[in-house]
C-alpha cells in the first residue's frame, strides 16, 4: 500500500457504527430533564437506577452512564 492510502476495513458488527464509534445519542427535553435530575441526586448510578432511568426514558442502559 502506498503511504497515505487506507486499507478498506470490514464491516463493524454491529449495524450503526462507523469508524468503529456508535452514532450520538439525542434525548428529547423530557428525557434530558429527567436525566439531569437523577444525576443531580445520584452522580454514578448503579445497575437498578440504570435500568429504572432506561424504563422510564425508552433510552438503552448500556448509554445511560
Amino acid at each position: 500500500l502506498p503511504a497515505g492510502e487506507a486499507r478498506a476495513r470490514p464491516a463493524a458488527p454491529s449495524a450503526g457504527r462507523e469508524g468503529g464509534r456508535r452514532k450520538r445519542t439525542t434525548f428529547s427535553k423530557a428525557q434530558l430533564e429527567l436525566l439531569v435530575r437523577a444525576f443531580e441526586k445520584e452522580p454514578y448510578p448503579g445497575i437498578a437506577l440504570r435500568e429504572q432511568l432506561s424504563g422510564l426514558t425508552d433510552i438503552p442502559e448500556s448509554r445511560i452512564q
